[in-house]
């Protein structure tokens, strides 16, 4: 299974969801939409809810830092031409993270100037998404981050602030070359329908960047979930009144 990460064109794809089980999702797209614009409003509410403290660029510290990481990788991306191998070794080392989590096996992973590859045996949605959803870099360095908060909280403090401006120059790494890559052709996408695969992208991304907020931030997860149910009940609902003509 070979495909583009940074430039160029996707190897076509051995495997993958059905020509039906692409138009199935097709609707299943417009059901996504609710869920995506809750997790809209619940980062909003998470930001607003946060105790008065030190702030980054009129934001919570933390948040603020996570932002200014973010801005800074992505003024870099537009001013200089950067090296596009180590956004392709992520990329493949994605897709093979999540072959291994979905039981599969991978062998073949090859990484070049421009584009990769690697072989997994049951390619499946999630996986031939994964790069485009899980930031792989931002995802480790919240690990360290809550292994270092076990012995040292950090959330809160100028250390987590500087943990979230890693982790907001990681995001930007993840943001600014998936949006790259959406701009060319991806069969990766077309596996599931590419409507679907888009407004799922969106949704998980939206999920992930709410995740990482909540986990740098002194927010509680608990709270912070029952808040995010009831915002997806109050769009769902709103949803069934559009829908229903209500």
């Amino acid at each position: 299974m070979g495909r583009k990460a940074a430039s160029g064109r996707d190897a076509p794809v051995r495997r993958g969801p059905s020509p039906g089980l692409r138009a199935a999702l097709f609707p299943v797209a417009f059901l996504l939409v609710p869920a995506g614009t809750a997790l809209v409003r619940a980062l909003r509410l998470l930001v607003v809810l946060l105790p008065d403290g030190p702030t980054w660029l009129g934001l919570p510290a933390p948040v603020g830092a996570f932002v200014l990481g973010a801005l800074l990788f992505a003024g870099a991306f537009v001013a200089v031409r950067l090296p596009a191998r180590a956004y392709v070794a992520v990329h493949e080392a994605t897709h093979a993270l999540f072959g291994l989590l979905g039981g599969a096996r991978v062998s073949r992973l090859r990484v070049g100037e421009e584009q990769g590859s690697v072989e997994v045996s049951r390619p499946t949605l999630l996986n031939l998404l994964a790069p485009y959803f899980f930031p792989l870099p931002c995802a480790a360095v919240l690990l360290l981050f809550g292994l270092v908060s076990l012995a040292v909280p950090m959330a809160g403090r100028p250390a987590g602030a500087v943990a979230a401006l890693l982790a907001g120059v990681a995001w930007g790494f993840h943001a600014c070359y998936t949006v790259n890559a959406l701009f060319q052709r991806q069969t990766d996408l077309e596996a599931g329908g590419l409507f679907f695969s888009l407004v799922l992208v969106a949704l998980l991304n939206l999920l992930f960047l709410w995740a990482a907020l909540v986990a740098l931030t002194p927010a509680r997860l608990g709270p912070s979930l029952s808040r995010l149910g009831g915002l997806a009940a109050d769009s769902y609902l709103w949803f069934l009144d559009l829908v229903c003509g209500r």
